[in-house]
């Protein structure tokens, strides 16, 4: 097993909750249930650090700030996201949600960290 640290940087806000989650190739990225997740309280606005403990392999995380605390990803009338939110390599989305291969990145056997900078 591996180390797998997630920074994540741009937290804005005090309070809510930092809901990470991690896909494996064969999850459905985005839209099913992860493999891991993790829930962070957020105590004040500060660089974030989540350790996970994975095999080796490709993986990709998903993150956002539940601002509200209502166990959701609140989005506006067309459908983007209006809370925080990030992912791995940090892809941005232009027009849709992105795919596992443009968020993805290999854990091998050492620790690795990665860094996300949310979106709002």
């Amino acid at each position: 097993m591996s180390t797998l640290t997630v920074e994540i940087t741009n937290v804005k806000r005090s309070g809510g909750k930092l809901r990470l989650a991690v896909f494996r190739p064969t999850d459905k990225f985005g839209s099913g249930k992860p493999y891991l997740y993790k829930i962070v309280s957020i105590e004040k606005p500060e660089v974030q650090r989540v350790d996970f403990e994975l095999a080796p392999g490709q993986y990709a995380v998903a993150v956002y700030h539940d601002v509200n605390s209502n166990d959701k990803l609140d989005k506006n009338l067309v459908g983007y996201p209006s809370e925080p939110f990030g992912f791995s390599n940090n892809y941005r989305p232009v027009v849709s949600a992105p795919k596992f291969k443009d968020c993805s990145f290999e854990v091998g056997t050492a620790t690795k960290q990665i860094s996300i900078r949310l979106l709002d």
